[in-house]
């Protein structure tokens, strides 16, 4: 990086970390609550999860939606929050207080969620770049997203997994990072706010764990797929196609 660059990261840090501060709130957090609680509709059936996704993709602009709410914010805040990290200096086992966890824990978490988040994407978003079927038109997304889990490179428990690990990384990430949002923005002040925030955005954090594992106990389920009694041709018959020109993340 020459030196005029690095000095305008220097002299606008304090406006690039409040700007990394927001965007892992708004837009980031708000999506990412919005996406699992879609997610959490496969546990209560094909027809359900279908409908909330069909929904979403055939928003009006969403393809603007999609690159300005939520490829472009997610982009900054990671790498901007890799800067950060590592530039960080963890001491939580010289002084191994509940914070110092908390400091560790953030930036371990955003690289997992990082990694998480760019094969999650190849995985079903951007499938078709690797010779996958496309996500965005499909009249069944429920058993595309399925056969992602079940017909992959990998064992279905192993793909499982490696979600489960994602999901608690960006869902703790998400939380502890509201914690501190709170306390940069001036919004909790004194230790007996803090601590309250701290418990709401912890069982925040549980009910989107808990939206997590139900989307995955439907759709990596190495069961039969019984929902509703049907098969997969007479859901996909049933639910009309979105439009192909839009997207949305799965």
């Amino acid at each position: 990086m020459s030196e005029p660059v690095a000095g305008w990261f220097e002299k606008n840090e304090f406006l690039l970390r409040r700007l990394h501060s927001l965007s892992g709130v708004i837009p980031i957090g708000v999506f990412l609550f919005e996406h699992l609680l879609t997610n959490s509709m496969a546990f209560f059936g094909r027809e359900k999860f279908n409908e909330h996704v069909h929904w979403l993709h055939n928003l009006p602009y969403l393809t603007l939606l999609e690159l300005f709410g939520i490829m472009l914010p997610i982009a900054f805040h990671a790498i901007y929050g890799v800067s950060i990290a590592l530039r960080a200096k963890p001491n939580a086992a010289e002084y191994p207080y509940f914070d110092n966890w908390r400091y560790t824990l953030q930036r371990v978490t955003g690289y997992v969620a990082f990694v998480f988040i760019i094969l999650h994407l190849a995985h079903f978003r951007f499938a078709h770049w690797f010779g996958g079927e496309p996500y965005v038109g499909t009249a069944d997304p429920f058993e595309l997203t399925r056969q992602g889990f079940l017909a992959g490179a990998l064992p279905t428990p192993v793909i499982a997994l490696f979600y489960a690990i994602g999901t608690l990384a960006s869902v703790y990430h998400l939380c502890n990072g509201l914690t501190t949002f709170c306390i940069t923005w001036g919004i909790t002040v004194g230790d007996v706010a803090r601590k309250r925030a701290g418990l709401a955005f912890g069982g925040l954090g549980l009910i989107l764990v808990a939206w997590g594992m139900m989307s995955l106990r439907a759709l990596a389920s190495l069961e039969p797929d019984l929902t509703r009694g049907a098969t997969p041709a007479a859901h996909a018959s049933s639910v009309p196609p979105s439009t192909p020109a839009h997207g949305a993340t799965p």
